[in-house]
């Protein structure tokens, strides 16, 4: 009997190392909500339309000419480098524009609608109103005639005729009213390869 205890305990001691203790595993799970940002809106402003006036009289007219009948229009340049090249056709010279050709505009020209007159109808001052553009073309512009019909009292059209096509350029935004005397100047009977040469001078 005293042998059978013994026994016993080892037994007991051998199926408790046999006996393991189930094993705990933990998971950890990390959720990240990201949160997008919306992208920011830069609002930029369109500018004001620019715009200029012209008031124009009439000088001087050889009393045989019926009528003077000129077409006028702005031309608005984006940047100020392209003073010259957006009316490159109002140069002239023994080769057309000029000797050197004048290079395009890098940017874009605005060209306002035409107005047209009679400088024997002119009494006065004449306003050509206010003549716009959209803001970017603020680096200048220029008052360009683009035609001039003459004619005698007797209805003949007057075929030699000189005309100064830049009537005014101006640098930069324009303030105005700007003043223009356009005349009608004959030279018949001179060494020369006109009759009569329409002037355009700016006032001021």
């Amino acid at each position: 009997m005293r042998r059978l205890v013994p026994l016993l305990v080892a037994l007991v001691v051998a199926l408790a190392g046999c006996v393991s203790a189930p094993g705990v595993s933990t998971t950890a799970t990390t959720s990240t909500d990201a949160t997008a940002e919306a992208p920011t809106t830069v609002e930029t402003a369109t500018p004001a339309p620019v715009g200029v006036e012209y008031v124009v009289q009439a000088g001087s007219v050889p009393d045989d000419i019926g009528s003077v009948t000129a077409t006028l229009q702005v031309v608005f340049v984006e940047r100020s480098a392209d003073a010259g090249p957006c009316w490159r056709e109002t140069f002239a010279g023994p080769f057309k524009p000029t000797v050197t050709p004048i290079a395009p505009p890098d940017g874009e020209c605005h060209r306002s609608a035409t107005v047209t007159l009679d400088l024997t109808d002119l009494d006065g001052d004449r306003s050509l109103a206010r003549l716009t553009a959209p803001g970017r073309f603020d680096a200048g512009h220029a008052l360009v005639v683009t035609n001039v019909t003459v004619t005698y009292r007797n209805g003949t059209a007057v075929d030699d005729v000189r005309v100064d096509e830049r009537a005014a350029v101006v640098d930069g935004e324009p303030a105005g009213p700007y003043r223009v005397t356009l005349s009608l100047e004959s030279y018949r009977g001179e060494d020369r390869p006109y009759d009569f040469w329409f002037v355009a001078e700016r006032d001021g």
